[in-house]
């Protein structure tokens, strides 16, 4: 088995959204979109992390 899991991403290119949405990551991550995205997908869950993490916190002080 291999180390590597591939995922694909589609981009529609007619839909206005999702062309810009693939624009300005072509832009920012010209040589390594695979660096790029899993860059967005960490900082997407050490946020979603911190956020359940403050609301424990909020909960244990009441």
């Amino acid at each position: 088995m291999s180390k590597y899991v591939r995922k694909g991403v589609n981009f529609n290119v007619e839909n206005e959204h999702q062309r810009k949405v693939f624009a300005w990551a072509k832009k920012k991550s010209p040589k390594n979109f695979s660096g790029f995205v899993k860059a967005l997908l960490y900082a997407a869950m050490t946020a979603e992390l911190e956020q359940k993490r403050d609301r424990s916190d909020s909960t244990a002080d009441d």
